[in-house]
């Protein structure tokens, strides 16, 4: 092989290279505006809950409001897993949503409606519903992500 076919050769490596690594990066930068958008919609979903939960307080009812935020939360926080397990949540960003999803769920709204789902009166509705929180409602560690090392190298997982 000639110096002009090198030459060629690792221009085309050089290339090959530049191209993973740019798809790499547009690969992380998918999650990191994942993140961000669940980020947001968990400040939104927050401003839904009535002011007695933002200080801890518990109202002798609870009422219709206060339980359909909650179940909000429930729902995002279930979106959360099922895209932390299709790979699109980071381990940093999994290892603060983790302990604040588990320490919500004894909260007032959510933990009315938490005991709801899964003790309670709607505990048949939701049988197939939730399964990630449940999961991680009894075990702290569970990490729902279970994608190939290669998808986490790839997006900084």
């Amino acid at each position: 092989m000639g110096t002009a076919q090198w030459i060629q050769l690792g221009t085309a490596v050089v290339a090959l290279l530049a191209l993973g690594c740019s798809l790499c990066n547009m690969a992380r930068s998918r999650v990191k505006q994942i993140e961000d958008d669940y980020v947001r919609r968990y400040w939104q979903t927050l401003d839904l809950l009535p002011s007695d939960a933002l200080v801890n307080r518990r109202p002798r009812r609870t009422s219709d409001e206060a339980r359909r935020a909650a179940r909000l939360y429930l729902r995002l926080c279930e979106d959360e897993m099922e895209l932390r397990a299709m790979g699109w949540v980071g381990k940093r960003t999994w290892a603060e949503w983790s302990p604040g999803i588990r320490a919500q769920l004894r909260q007032w709204p959510v933990d009315v409606e938490w005991e709801r789902i899964t003790n309670g009166d709607l505990k048949a509705g939701t049988r197939d519903q939730f399964m990630q929180l449940k999961e991680l409602d009894r075990n702290p560690r569970h990490d729902p992500c279970k994608r190939h090392i290669i998808v986490r190298i790839w997006r900084g997982l």
